[in-house]
């Protein structure tokens, strides 16, 4: 069974990439964390369909198209 997840974080504030980052490595998990800035940056990632992740970590608030905005 392979327990390495693909997630994809959409997130504008660098500390809190960086805080998850830490976590990941600290519990020594495999997972790869794919990093979107914005809205934007993540549909643009998602429109590849053949690297879509398992989950997705969402910031409500970013700049360009926001958490909300997104989902929609």
């Amino acid at each position: 069974m392979n327990n390495m997840l693909k997630v994809l974080l959409i997130e504008d504030d660098a500390i809190e990439v960086m805080k998850l980052n830490r976590v990941i490595s600290t519990l020594k998990l495999n997972h790869q964390i794919i990093e979107a800035n914005n809205g934007e940056e993540a549909l643009e990632i998602l429109q590849q369909k053949d690297a879509l992740p398992d989950i997705i970590l969402l910031d409500l608030n970013m700049p360009k198209i926001n958490g909300i905005e997104f989902l929609g």
